[in-house]
């Protein structure tokens, strides 16, 4: 089979799709463990688990820890991602 462009656009889409799903679903499973609270050693404690020992009312002192360092530049890319490879698909359909 000759590879033709529109063969050659569907594997950058279908690429870009795989890279955004993976990068957006990783960076919203890291965001869960991206924010908290610090200990009184100043450890930084994940907010997830912790309720039970810094009470509801300690909501103020919540920050993002450093996992958010990592978390939120994957969310951002795997937006990016997908907008860039959807941008184009509908060229695809001839427009409907």
């Amino acid at each position: 089979m000759a590879h033709t462009e529109s063969s050659k656009n569907h594997t950058m889409h279908l690429g870009l799709f795989l890279l955004g799903g993976l990068s957006l679903g990783s960076g919203l499973m890291n965001l869960y463990w991206s924010f908290g609270h610090t200990d009184a050693a100043g450890a930084p404690v994940g907010l997830n688990n912790q309720f039970s020992s810094v009470g509801f009312s300690a909501l103020d002192n919540i920050t993002l820890l450093g996992s958010a360092d990592f978390s939120i530049p994957l969310v951002v890319l795997g937006i990016v991602c997908m907008v860039a490879g959807n941008m184009t698909a509908w060229k695809q359909t001839d427009g409907y």
